[in-house]
């Protein structure tokens, strides 16, 4: 399995680009587009790089309500120095107006000559959407030294009551992960109960379709893929949200990646099915099991460990106490 031709030339040419402006950062509107590329929703948005750009037409195609984010590779935390702001977008000369006034404060948060470049703005689609949980999803992945790309999918939201009630651990995966696969998963998370009471068991659809998504690019962006130009260290979107009208968009990303070195040249090309049985095994055999309770054991104390995660086919082989 792996990403399309087209995908991988769109992908390589957002990439490119970066590279040409000596970044290892993908400004925001970037990472729209490599989502887009592999089939994924995001908002409506225009990137402008002067105020001056910010005309009716632009407006036209963002909505009548827009968030308007500072873009620069300097400012990783926008909000906190008033780089994000959500506005009415009827009024190209308004809309300009707080453009201009965002870029000055911005900078007032730095000492004189020390503000980092501003490349422009990004105007996104405000996406209403609530904050229950489950209705967010965070996915992400980052690029390890012992085992490659690392598949990360958690819960987003607000919803404390539910949570409690239906807990689920950490997700982590080692790509590739087919929409198949990733479907099973998420029916095989508690949240699909509080989306069968809602008659909406095709959320689970939208987020497995995010999470496979997510698990190819990770997986033909790393150094265990078939001659990549780049490699994704780390690629995260925070969250994917299921909107008021049952769109499943991307609001946040944030993505660094580094062009393919001769020292990824020694990295032999995996083959992650090979892990299958590794981390999905049909039965658990634990060896060295003493059976004298008075001696420490950590055989047994693994066996207790799958115990209590619910394993029911481990065998174990009993050492014997010698006489």
């Amino acid at each position: 399995m792996k990403l399309a031709s087209e995908m991988v030339v769109r992908i390589d040419g957002i990439l490119a680009a970066a590279q040409a402006q000596g970044r290892g950062t993908l400004y925001e509107h970037e990472v729209y587009g490599i989502l887009q590329a592999i089939g994924l929703g995001v908002p409506r948005h225009r990137f402008v790089r002067d105020v001056t750009e910010v005309t009716p037409e632009v407006l036209a195609g963002v909505g009548h309500t827009v968030m308007v984010k500072v873009v620069s590779a300097g400012i990783p935390h926008k909000q906190k120095v008033g780089g994000v702001r959500r506005v009415a977008a009827s009024d190209p000369l308004y809309v300009q107006f707080v453009l201009t006034r965002m870029r000055e404060e911005v900078r007032s948060h730095f000492p004189p000559g020390e503000a980092p470049e501003i490349a422009g703005f990004l105007l996104v689609e405000y996406v209403p959407h609530t904050q229950a949980i489950g209705y967010e999803v965070l996915v992400g992945f980052r690029d390890d030294d012992a085992f490659g790309p690392v598949l990360t999918v958690s819960k987003g939201g607000d919803d404390a009551e539910f949570f409690a009630a239906h807990y689920d651990p950490a997700n982590l995966f080692l790509p590739p992960m087919e929409y198949p696969d990733a479907l099973a998963f998420m029916n095989s998370l508690h949240i699909r109960h509080k989306f069968a009471e809602t008659g909406h068991l095709e959320f689970l659809g939208y987020m497995a379709k995010a999470v496979a998504g997510m698990s190819l690019l990770a997986f033909g962006y790393s150094p265990i893929a078939a001659e990549p130009r780049f490699i994704f260290t780390s690629f995260e979107v925070n969250p994917f949200v299921i909107s008021k009208d049952n769109r499943f968009v991307a609001l946040d990303g944030l993505a660094e990646f580094r062009a393919v070195s001769e020292a990824d040249a020694w990295v032999p090309h995996g083959n992650a099915a090979n892990l299958e049985a590794f981390f999905r095994p049909r039965g658990v055999a634990v060896i060295g099991v003493s059976a004298d309770a008075s001696r420490y054991s950590l055989g047994r104390d693994i066996a207790a460990l799958l115990h209590d995660l619910g394993r029911d086919d481990l065998v174990s082989s009993i050492r014997r106490a010698a006489p």
